[in-house]
């Protein structure tokens, strides 16, 4: 779905015109992004990036913010102000317009990557990105050795096998694991075909992008992703 950030087809969304008219402001040199003259209508539009229409502005970039943000359990990951407890009755003012890469289950907890850069959403939450996410976990019955080879072979959860993961037993009751997929609790679930349940579940990494200090509700700024 990349075409869609394509500059000819954010022209025909602001302006209403064809894909002809589109194409003609760019080649005739109509077209500025971020002062500069743009020819190819095809160049991918980012969302910080300004847009000029015979020098004048059709559409205003935005400051792009990065913020990694604890969620503390019992919290929901959703822009659904009316439900009870939704991540954002957490957050200032400033960060109310920022969704988040993922989402973490309402019983989980730990670092979530807030944004409002839809490049970055694209390109770190695509199927294919495998972008690597750590957790610890601790459980409530001992860890057996059949659920550390049900995460680092591949595993039939409900219509599909896992991809391997890195597993590192803490000790009797805690581990770490390192996933590259977004499968619906992967975690639990696989704890349950173990005949194990989850105690608590701390994701601590996204990609290059760790928990460290920060406490259950508490804010970080990012730089980038």
């Amino acid at each position: 779905m990349q075409f869609r950030y394509q500059l000819r087809y954010v022209l025909i969304r602001i302006l209403l015109c064809s894909h002809a008219d589109a194409d003609a402001f760019c080649i005739n040199g109509q077209v500025e992004i971020d002062g500069k003259t743009e020819t190819n209508s095809r160049r991918i539009v980012g969302d910080s990036e300004e847009i000029k229409l015979n020098s004048l502005v059709i559409r205003n970039g935005i400051d792009l913010m990065y913020v990694a943000f604890y969620k503390p359990n019992l919290y929901e990951c959703t822009t659904n102000r009316a439900v009870e407890n939704n991540i954002y009755e957490l957050l200032p003012a400033e960060y109310q317009d920022l969704f988040s890469l993922g989402r973490l289950d309402k019983n989980s907890e730990g670092l979530l990557l807030l944004t409002n850069d839809g490049q970055i959403y694209r390109r770190m939450m695509h199927v294919d990105a495998e972008v690597e996410k750590e957790y610890r976990v601790h459980t409530h019955f001992p860890i057996s050795t059949g659920l550390e080879k049900s995460f680092s072979e591949p595993f039939l959860l409900g219509q599909r096998y896992t991809l391997p993961a890195r597993f590192e037993k803490v000790d009797d009751f805690c581990f770490k694991v390192v996933l590259k997929e977004g499968i619906n609790r992967h975690i639990r679930r696989i704890c349950a075909k173990n005949e194990n349940q989850v105690k608590q579940l701390v994701r601590i990494r996204f990609g290059d992008q760790k928990l460290e200090y920060l406490s259950p509700g508490e804010c970080r700024k990012l730089t980038g992703l």
